[in-house]
């Protein structure tokens, strides 16, 4: 069997320029083993070929594969994404300071944290009205419908075989990445089942149920490997020997919390402290299960521990906060040499 590459990105919100200086880093190894088989530099979605992710993971997922149509290669590159994350973030989640952050305390207990003003402005700059099978690679993308209280996967592969499921990309955007407690959820219309759901789709964060993506896009794979791979159309089993996963995380806050900070705490102390435990437990668990399902050395996880409260906030767009991220990443991955000798093991076994 032909080697298949699969990436996945996880949820973080504006942690995402975690996975986003790692994918330079990856990018740039790509290219050093081209060239020594004499093969042209690769981008990160030209490597791949499936992509996943979920939440802020769905939205670098969407940038890193939209199709410039004006040179069928693709409209961003990670400089370019990581540009929007450090000087836009802002606009989604802006940052209160004195009487103005009290007053942001107090009203988040009944509503959302932030509006939805800017994440629609933003979302739309960057996506414009394009649409799933505007990408130039087959992607999957996760949210969590409450209309029907189901996960929700939007896939490429279903919007070539079906016009009514080419969601546009800020409709998918905005459903995975509607973290609750932050953001609003979003309403759309997506008809995918039509006999068993109602369409009119009331969408949260993807994280709350799959914020590693990494074994949904393997399940992804293992149920469509015929058409991801029509070379295998008369395989009744995949030699996992010839799949390979990278999974990006957005980091995790590694700071214990202690009995006595916790056992007689209430919702308000739980409300922000629970999407964190969830994620890195949810996240785990999912690399717990890829490192007993793969082959060895086909499956690598990629992320950071993140030692500072303030920096890990997922809404936190201080300059400050991005600094503390990329030179995290930087340390702990980029410039780390055991991470970088497992980055290369890894490609040069996966090329």
């Amino acid at each position: 069997m032909e080697k298949f590459r699969i990436l996945t990105i996880d949820g973080g919100g504006l942690r995402g320029v975690v996975p986003l200086t790692i994918l330079k880093k990856v990018e740039e190894k790509i290219a050093e083993i081209n060239a020594l088989k004499g093969l042209k530099p690769q981008k990160i979605w030209e490597y791949f070929d499936l992509i996943a992710g979920t939440s802020t993971g769905g939205l670098i997922t969407c940038a890193i594969t939209l199709k410039d149509p004006l040179t069928n290669s693709s409209k961003y590159s990670l400089n370019d994404i990581m540009e929007i994350y450090i000087n836009r973030g802002n606009e989604i989640f802006p940052q209160y300071n004195g009487l103005q952050k009290l007053l942001h305390n107090i009203t988040d207990i009944f509503s959302p944290s932030f509006s939805d003003k800017g994440i629609k402005k933003v979302f739309r700059d960057v996506v414009g009205n394009a649409r799933l099978k505007d990408c130039l690679k087959p992607i999957m993308i996760s949210t969590y419908d409450l209309t029907n209280n189901i996960p929700l996967f939007f896939k490429w592969t279903e919007a070539q075989a079906d016009e009514n499921l080419n969601a546009e990309l800020y409709d998918i955007c905005r459903s995975t990445s509607a973290g609750p407690t932050y953001l609003p959820g979003y309403n759309f219309f997506y008809p995918k089942n039509p006999d068993t759901e109602n369409p009119d789709r009331n969408c949260i964060d993807g994280g709350v149920y799959v914020n590693n993506p990494a074994l949904a896009a393997l399940a992804e794979f293992s149920k469509n490997h015929k058409y991801y791979l029509p070379s295998t159309s008369t395989d009744t089993d995949i030699d996992y020997r010839s799949v390979f996963v990278l999974s990006i995380g957005t980091g995790s806050h590694s700071t214990p919390i202690y009995s006595n900070k916790s056992k007689n705490k209430g919702e308000l102390f739980w409300a922000k402290a629970i999407s964190d435990i969830m994620m890195r437990g949810v996240n785990l668990t999912t690399d717990y299960e890829m490192n007993e399902m793969m082959e060895k050395n086909n499956y690598l996880r990629l992320t950071i521990d993140i030692d500072n409260d303030e920096h890990a906030i997922m809404t936190n767009s201080s300059k400050e906060t991005m600094d503390y991220l990329i030179k995290a990443t930087q340390s702990q991955v980029t410039t780390n040499s055991k991470k970088l000798n497992e980055i290369e093991a890894f490609l040069h076994k996966a090329s």
